[in-house]
């Protein structure tokens, strides 16, 4: 007997390509049956209000296009993050060429209202760095945020990122921000 609140058997016995986990986050790719939680992220307006507005159409060809870019297997890409302890749609994440500089790596995440202000976003952002440097071997990765998101900003100074001025992407001048390889290693010794 089959329960409404219970995912099919099948999704069970898939394997789940996981990016990589922390104690309380595990990142993996989206799957076709995650459509769902993606497209919600563009629905919210509290999730939206530093970020470029989708039409359902462009979200919809944002989660085709995800799903496609993992036959790449550049060890990049655009990521669900869920809850280690049950499984919860916490939000969505990115390391992968920025549309504003495709020679430069970007770091990107949106989180679900309700995970804000727990430290998540500072405990993803230095697994994502952790990835990019010891996994996918990256030398640097950027970031940038809404000139009036105090809070990524300090997110990713939290994370080891450091702030080199302003860089014109994705139409506007937005604070851009920095993190290499030397320098995480620095730290790590010190």
């Amino acid at each position: 007997m089959h329960n409404a609140n219970q995912r099919p058997f099948s999704i069970f016995l898939k394997p789940m390509n996981i990016i990589t986990q922390t104690p309380r986050l595990l990142i993996r790719e989206f799957t076709a049956a995650d459509e769902a939680l993606s497209l919600i992220m563009d629905e919210d307006e509290r999730l939206t209000q530093y970020v470029k507005k989708r039409t359902p159409a462009e979200s919809k060809q944002v989660f085709k296009d995800t799903l496609k870019d993992y036959k790449n297997k550049t060890g990049l890409g655009r990521w669900g993050i869920f809850n280690v302890a049950d499984n919860d749609f916490i939000g969505v994440c990115m390391l992968k060429p920025s549309e504003s500089d495709s020679d430069k790596i970007e770091l990107g995440y949106r989180l679900h209202f309700k995970y804000w202000g727990q430290g998540i976003a500072t405990e993803l952002s230095k697994a994502l760095i952790d990835y990019g440097f010891n996994t996918v071997g990256l030398t640097e990765i950027y970031a940038v945020t809404h000139p009036h998101n105090a809070a990524s900003q300090k997110v990713l100074l939290k994370a080891g990122f450091g702030r080199f001025g302003e860089a014109f992407w994705y139409g506007e001048d937005l604070p851009f921000f920095r993190v290499r390889k030397e320098n995480q290693e620095i730290r790590v010794r010190n």
